[in-house]
């Protein structure tokens, strides 16, 4: 589905390095604070407020409780290709923003997630997005939509099944050139396929830990590590915290 609706929960601080947003992401806090950063913006978030990032974007992020009250989202992820075909174009584009609640953002917000919630067709779905996309940009934010490139579509591809042994090679059919020609590729962008790979590997990792309740030694196997310790190693290297600390016990 190319629109779905998340929640997050966290009774102890969480703090995440350079976590990366590869869908459309509009999330209001329910309960706690959210803090974010990017090495030139910093923000912070309270009750009722609302996060919205552009795929592609990395930001440093803290999930903080208020005393015994746990921290608390609801969030609307939106797949790039339903932004691109919903998106307006008339606005100067914004990588991210904290925005305060306002009554047509929180209207077009809660028709949203009212049906999600209700599991109605992709079709009204997609309006209800336009509706929310709208609101937003009246609120004066715009998704600043740009080009994928190659490691961009080898992301999408291996998303699916990240547990998967994948090889430069599984990819030659897919998109239409030699497994030499996607690693030229892939290096003239400043990337590896390997590192792609483990990248879509952890932050698949990260959205489990975050929205699941399942095992950590499952979500490393479903994620394609047979080693539960290297991939806690792996994710701490990643995001600088370990699994377990992103779990409430």
């Amino acid at each position: 589905m190319s629109v779905a609706l998340l929640h997050y929960y966290a009774r102890r601080h969480q703090r995440m390095a350079a976590v990366p947003f590869d869908d459309f992401i509009v999330a209001r806090i329910q309960s706690g604070q959210k803090r974010l950063a990017d090495g030139t913006q910093r923000s912070a978030m309270e009750p009722g407020h609302y996060l919205v990032v552009t795929p592609g974007t990395l930001l440093n992020v803290e999930n903080l409780p208020a005393g015994d009250v746990p921290y608390r989202s609801s969030c609307i992820a939106v797949s790039r290709e339903l932004l691109q075909k919903t998106c307006p174009a008339d606005a100067t584009p914004t990588r991210w923003a904290v925005l305060p609640p306002y009554p047509m953002l929180d209207q077009a917000f809660a028709h949203a997630e009212a049906g999600l919630q209700q599991q109605l067709p992709e079709a009204v779905l997609v309006h209800r997005v336009r509706e929310l996309l709208e609101a937003l940009g009246l609120g004066g934010f715009r998704p600043a939509l740009h080009e994928s490139g190659i490691a961009e579509r080898v992301r999408l591809t291996i998303a699916a099944t990240p547990e998967r042994a994948w090889r430069a090679e599984d990819l030659t059919a897919q998109l239409a050139m030699s497994a030499a020609t996607l690693r030229r590729k892939l290096a003239a962008e400043g990337t590896s396929f390997r590192a792609v790979l483990e990248e879509v590997r952890l932050c698949r990792a990260l959205a489990l830990i975050q929205t699941t309740t399942q095992p950590l030694k499952r979500i490393a196997e479903d994620c394609g590590y047979l080693s539960a310790s290297r991939f806690a190693t792996r994710f701490r290297m990643r995001f600088g915290t370990l699994p377990s600390e992103l779990r409430d016990g």
